[in-house]
C-alpha cells in the first residue's frame, strides 16, 4: 500500500517508480539508489531493471537493451505493477531533494513536472540549469499514463533499440503527454551525465550555470559523494 495524506475528504497514494538500464557504473548507480531511499520517506517502491537489483519490488526485464522505447516500456511495466492513483519517477542518474516526493498533485489526468532541475556534465565544473521540466522528475495519473503509453506503442514489437527518441517518431510531439503542468520545489532535482547513460547531453540554459546549489552544496563535493 502507498502512503497515505488526508487532502480534505480524498486519500492520496503514490508509488515510486525507479527505472534504469543499468548502464551506469554499478558504485554511481548504488549511490544514487541509496539518496532516494534516504529521502523518499515510507513510500513503497518498483524498480524495473534491465540487471536484478535490491530496490523495492524488483522487476528485471533481461538485457533488452538502451532506447527511449525502452525505456518507456519499462515505464509501462512499472505503472501495470503499481496500484497507486499516482506514479513519481526516479530514474538511475538523477539525485531527489525529501521535498520532491512531497507534491500532492490536484488532479489525476494531468503530468506534473518539477521545474527546478539542474546537470552537473561530465568534465564539467559547474551545475547548469536545465531547459524545461523533464519526465525524471514528475508525477502523474497512473491509470492516465498506462493509457497513453499503450496508445503510443500500438501494436508494436515489445522491445526495440532503434528509437532512441521515442516517442517522437510516433507522434507529432516530442512530449509523451499533452496535459503537462509545472511546480517547483525549493530545492532542486539533479541529474549526473556521467557518459555512460543512452544520451550524453542535455539541454541546458548555459548562462544559467553555479558552483554550488543549495541542499547539494557544491560540484567538488558532488563528485566526492557520488562519482
Amino acid at each position: 500500500m502507498g502512503r497515505y495524506q488526508r487532502i480534505k475528504t480524498k486519500i492520496f497514494m503514490v508509488t515510486i517508480l525507479y527505472y534504469t538500464s543499468n548502464r551506469e557504473n554499478e558504485s554511481f548507480e548504488n549511490k544514487i539508489r541509496e539518496n532516494l531511499l534516504r529521502v523518499c520517506g515510507d513510500l513503497p517502491i518498483i524498480s524495473v531493471s534491465q540487471k536484478p537489483i535490491d530496490l523495492g519490488t524488483n522487476i528485471c526485464v533481461d538485457d533488452v537493451g538502451t532506447s527511449g522505447f525502452n525505456m518507456f516500456r519499462q515505464v509501462l511495466i512499472g505503472c501495470k505493477a503499481a496500484t497507486t492513483e499516482f506514479i513519481i519517477s526516479a530514474e538511475a542518474d538523477c539525485l531527489y531533494p525529501p521535498e520532491y516526493f512531497k507534491f500532492i498533485p490536484s488532479r489525476n489526468d494531468v503530468c506534473y513536472r518539477e521545474k527546478n532541475l539542474y546537470v552537473l556534465r561530465r568534465h564539467r565544473e559547474v551545475f547548469h540549469k536545465k531547459r524545461n521540466g523533464a519526465t525524471h522528475a514528475q508525477i502523474i495519473g497512473r491509470e492516465f499514463y498506462i493509457k497513453r503509453l499503450e496508445e503510443l506503442f500500438g501494436d508494436a514489437p515489445e522491445w526495440n533499440t532503434q528509437e532512441k527518441n521515442f516517442p517522437k517518431e510516433r507522434c507529432k510531439k516530442e512530449d509523451i503527454v499533452d496535459q503537462v503542468e509545472y511546480y517547483e520545489t525549493i530545492y532542486p532535482t539533479v541529474q549526473i551525465k556521467t557518459g555512460e547513460s543512452m544520451r550524453h547531453y542535455t539541454a541546458c540554459i548555459e548562462r544559467e550555470a553555479f558552483v554550488e546549489l543549495p541542499y547539494w552544496g557544491t560540484v567538488e563535493n558532488m563528485r566526492k559523494n557520488y562519482l
